[in-house]
């Protein structure tokens, strides 16, 4: 199954700051066999990003605004595309991945499937604490949204393991209907 990975990059002084969190989660998506869409939340610099990228959606633009509109193109098609779930580390505001958000969470609305979202949140990390407009999803009418709160990388990934358990149940379900 394909599985779309978001996180914050640029919102950071330091990207390596989350880089490793990213990337042993995204890691943890492989382990359990499944394919991660996007991976270079894991990057640590710029450069990194950009290197991830192009092995990710082929050549770049040169830096500036036709970088910035293929790459959001590219992502959008990612998260509106063939996934079975997507994945938001969300400890770190970021109005990037908040548009990641608003395209999974919408595609019913846009005329696709709907899809399983799993928000990963550490908790205390951030100053402001996880963002209302995450927080205040109505998880008792949305089904199809988890919020897993961490106070550590081990319980993160525990959380990962069963989200992802959860959609190889529902994928098998479909199948045999």
């Amino acid at each position: 199954m394909k599985i779309f990975y978001g996180a914050a990059i640029q919102g950071l002084a330091n990207r390596e700051e989350r880089a490793l969190s990213n990337w042993e989660l995204i890691k943890t998506i492989r382990a359990c066999g499944e394919e991660v869409v996007f991976d270079h939340a894991r990057a640590k610099s710029p450069e990194e990003t950009a290197e991830f990228l192009e092995k990710l959606i082929g050549p770049l633009p040169p830096r500036g605004i036709l970088r910035m509109k293929h790459v959001r193109k590219k992502m959008i098609e990612a998260v509106e595309g063939d996934i079975a779930g997507a994945v938001f580390e969300v400890s770190v505001p970021s109005l990037g991945t908040g548009i990641e958000i608003a395209h999974a969470y919408l595609r019913p609305r846009m005329g696709l499937e709907g899809i399983p979202i799993l928000f990963l949140y550490q908790k205390g990390y951030w100053p402001g604490n996880l963002s209302t407009m995450v927080r205040g999803i109505p998880l008792e009418e949305m089904s199809n949204i988890e919020i897993g709160e961490y106070d550590n990388l081990e319980e993160a990934k525990e959380f990962l393991k069963r989200f992802l358990g959860s959609l190889k149940k529902i994928k098998s379900v479909q199948i045999e209907i």
